[in-house]
């Protein structure tokens, strides 16, 4: 009786391994998430999402409604294109009213100009008269009188040219001010209008037609393509073996059956210190056709084992 208990006792704990054994995930069962070092073939085993290196949440300066959306997700769109625009009524207003701005200071100017014209041709007459009537003075002709004030006259036809000169000054002056409010409206105007600032696609339309939107709110997501990679944590146990340029092979959760090979491309200086894994961003060789950002990816690196 006393050897039946003691076989009994000895085979409870094989019994308890076994069955740890087998509900154990097939990550852990093949060494994936420990340090074994990956796959069956000692490949470097990552678990990781697509993402794209570029990626721009994109939205207007201004506040106002949108007035036209010409893009939707899954659009490809070039550098410069107009994805968006914004009700441009009250804007477009307010150039009107600063071009007429422009107009008028140039009108003004054109006027001081006229005016100085006119005090530096009346300046010369009396000039002309003061020096003829000075002359006249001394041989006794004229009064000393008339003489006096032929040359006061010609003292505030002097002032005058001054004043009218300093006219021209403030005319410039206003005309460069109205240019200035004008390039601003214009500048602002060209804001509500929303380009694509690369070539790239679009990846989420997030505001439609007739929404209402403040500064930095986000309408369009937008992609590069070409820079869609898969960011990979492997354990740190096993990154010394990882190195850039590496190849690997990259399997997507939407198409479990295909592999498409990749590289490494970027790898972290900084391994997460809860989960001790490090971030490693593995580049496809040819991008998937389509791709979906955030989608599940496992990748599998083929770095040289360590030898002790």
């Amino acid at each position: 009786m006393k050897r039946a208990h003691l076989a009994l006792a000895a085979a409870l704990p094989a019994a308890a391994i076994a069955a740890l054994l087998l509900f154990l995930p097939p990550a852990q069962a093949d060494g994936r998430a420990g340090g074994s070092g990956g796959g069956g073939d000692g490949r470097v085993y990552g678990l990781g999402t697509v993402e794209a290196r570029v990626l721009s949440r994109l939205g207007f300066e201004l506040t106002g409604t949108i007035w036209a959306l010409d893009v939707d997700q899954g659009d490809p769109v070039r550098r410069g294109q107009v994805l968006a625009r914004l009700n441009p009524g009250d804007q477009l207003a307010r150039v009107a009213q600063a071009e007429a701005g422009v107009k008028q200071a140039q009108a003004a100017l054109g006027q001081a100009l006229a005016r100085l014209e006119r005090a530096k041709a009346l300046r010369g007459q009396r000039i002309s008269i003061n020096q003829r009537r000075q002359t006249l003075v001394s041989r006794g002709t004229v009064s000393v009188e008339a003489a006096e004030d032929a040359q006061a006259g010609s003292a505030v036809a002097g002032a005058d040219v001054a004043v009218a000169a300093a006219d021209v000054d403030a005319a410039r002056g206003g005309i460069d001010a109205a240019q200035a409010r004008l390039a601003l409206e214009r500048a602002i105007l060209d804001k509500s209008v929303l380009t694509a600032p690369y070539d790239g696609m679009v990846i989420e339309r997030s505001r439609e037609l007739g929404s209402a939107v403040a500064p930095g709110t986000i309408v369009l997501s937008l992609a590069d393509p070409a820079t869609i990679w898969v960011t990979a944590y492997v354990d740190e146990s096993l990154a010394g073996r990882l190195a850039v340029g590496q190849a690997a092979d990259i399997t997507l959760r939407s198409q479990p059956g295909r592999s498409f090979p990749g590289r490494v491309a970027r790898i972290d200086l900084e391994n997460d210190r809860v989960s001790e894994e490090r971030r490693v961003q593995v580049a496809f060789q040819s991008i998937p056709s389509p791709f979906t950002l955030g989608e599940q990816a496992e990748v599998l690196v083929a770095a040289p084992a360590i030898r002790p």
